[in-house]
């Protein structure tokens, strides 16, 4: 196991109060919160401690683990906002899954379930919560209770993928598949995640941004640096706009989300016809959003629905077959705002997006 919880790019200060004495509620550290943050990514007050560990496959899937200590993060249903606080001791269970051969993770939701076991006894089982984080990207999460110090076994179950699947993703994740792994749980442990938080600098906290996603100045990424320190995890940021297939209809942002707009004709992703792509993604570190509903209206009448997709090449997106002529007028409209939790500095960001004209837009 590795730890990481450097602050790439960011000022950071140390309050002294990083050793184990300096916590609430056995281990469980209390750290301060912005007030009132913009609807928008916020630089939150601080960086969590990690610890990796080692990447397992789990048939067409690899999943690579974490553990922090237990911490706020928010649900989302429509665009109501639940907060979750730990209130008991333990670790924040995290997850993410992968294509090992075209080093992509895949940002949708696998229907997870995991059963946390120590000495062949059951601890916990449950359905983690599928989570963006601005250090981490998408993965899937939640605060385990755990009673005892210790050898800790998880089991990761993993549903066939309910999304439309193009390129090299055509035909795969079609099989539910499982994982297992191991982590210790002790003092040395919770030490190591409660010192590897790094406060950052208090005139910082609640500005508008993000924090550099924890692969950035490490070896082992590509230019983008596109790798997790002490694993081999991808970071799930989506290509650079320039990069998308088609004709431009641009970058527009609604709700604190940057989308990219391309229509290609004669495409790959349909059989006839053209092909709307729309990629919706943060606007810092490209981190996918999934889970949204989105819709084309001509002339405030509904044309027809996106569908959720994954491809090898360009990643998460939502696409359609639509034939647009340069002078149509289109409009798309969120129907409903990206269903992921959120770790601190997302929780007010990507909720209430306005419509956007395409054509205005290009």
């Amino acid at each position: 196991m590795a730890l990481s919880g450097c602050a790439d790019g960011i000022s950071t200060v140390n309050d002294g109060s990083s050793d184990l004495e300096a916590t609430d509620n056995e281990n469980m550290p209390q750290r301060p919160q912005v007030e009132d943050p913009p609807n928008a990514a916020y630089i939150p007050t601080h960086r969590a401690g990690m610890v990796h560990i080692s990447a397992v496959e789990a048939g067409d899937y690899a999943v690579s683990p974490m553990i922090s200590y237990p911490h706020r993060f928010w649900l989302v249903t429509g665009t109501e906002v639940e907060e979750v606080v730990p209130e008991a001791p333990g670790v924040h269970l995290m997850f993410a899954i992968w294509d090992s051969d075209s080093q992509k993770v895949l940002p949708v939701d696998a229907g997870a379930q995991i059963r946390v076991s120590k000495d062949g006894e059951l601890v916990d089982q449950r359905a983690p919560w599928p989570m963006i984080s601005q250090t981490m990207g998408f993965h899937f999460g939640d605060n385990i209770q755990l009673t005892a110090d210790g050898t800790y076994t998880v089991e990761v179950g993993l549903n066939p993928l309910g999304v439309r699947k193009t390129g090299g993703f055509k035909r795969r994740f079609e099989d539910s598949a499982k994982a297992t792994f191991e982590f210790e749980y002790n003092d040395d442990v919770r030490r190591q995640l409660i010192n590897g938080i790094q406060y950052l600098d208090e005139k910082q906290w609640g500005q508008r941004g993000a924090l550099d996603p924890m692969m950035q100045n490490h070896s082992g990424g590509d230019e983008h640096g596109e790798g997790m320190p002490g694993s081999s995890m991808p970071f799930p940021a989506l290509p650079v706009a320039d990069s998308y297939p088609g004709r431009d209809l641009g970058t527009p942002q609604s709700g604190g989300a940057t989308f990219v707009l391309r229509y290609v004709e004669n495409s790959r992703f349909v059989d006839n016809g053209g092909y709307l792509i729309v990629s919706p993604r943060t606007p810092h570190n490209r981190i996918p959003l999934p889970d949204m509903a989105l819709s084309v209206f001509r002339d405030s009448e509904k044309m027809l629905e996106l569908t959720q997709t994954i491809d090898d090449e360009i990643g998460l997106h939502y696409g359609a077959a639509l034939d647009i002529a340069s002078e149509d007028e289109v409009q798309l409209t969120v129907e409903t705002p990206p269903q992921v939790a959120r770790h601190a500095g997302y929780e007010t960001a990507f909720l209430n997006m306005d419509p956007i004209s395409i054509n205005e837009s290009a």
